[in-house]
């Protein structure tokens, strides 16, 4: 049997084993097919799932990391606030401090001035009765001091006239003031 070319050929009698075993391989091709599709459609709802479970999950991490983001700026200007809080603090202590120490200075000041002042004031009492009582020593060769014109000492001359029961020339030093008994 040949044919031309452009013609069909002439379909030959099939056997009925062979037309049995065409249908079985159609149907396993049939049941391949339904059962890849079945698998693609499966593996295709499997990747659907599991890309909206991801999806979720970047939801999930990024409301998290959101949250603590916002956690962690509020941590930091509450910590910023209570160390402005400090820092006025310790500039309201270091103020408190300064003024304390001008005043102190200041006291110092005033008490340092009175303490020469005493001092002073019986440095000179103390040179006077010493100067007194050098009037009152003999010259070194013997002689009283020079009279002057009325025939008495001079006035450097002449002794300091004390008060009646009073023999020692510190006896009208008085402590400076700021000294406790």
């Amino acid at each position: 049997m040949s044919t031309e070319p452009g013609e069909e050929p002439t379909a030959r009698p099939v056997s009925r084993a062979a037309a049995l075993a065409a249908e079985q391989v159609e149907s396993i091709v049939a049941a391949a097919q339904a059962s890849a599709q079945k698998l693609t459609e499966a593996a295709r709802t499997e990747a659907d799932s599991a890309r909206q479970e991801a999806e979720s999950v970047r939801a999930l991490a990024r409301e998290s990391a959101q949250a603590d983001v916002e956690a962690a700026r509020k941590e930091a200007s509450a910590r910023l606030k209570d160390a402005q809080v400090a820092a006025d603090e310790v500039l309201e202590q270091a103020q408190a401090v300064s003024t304390g120490m001008k005043q102190l200075a200041h006291l110092l000041t005033t008490h340092a001035e009175r303490i020469l002042r005493d001092v002073t004031n019986s440095h000179r009492a103390m040179s006077a009765d010493l100067r007194a009582a050098r009037r009152d020593e003999p010259l070194v060769n013997g002689d009283e001091r020079e009279p002057d014109e009325a025939g008495e000492p001079s006035e450097r001359a002449r002794p300091r006239r004390r008060e009646a029961g009073r023999d020692n020339p510190f006896a009208d030093l008085e402590p400076p003031g700021w000294v406790q008994n």
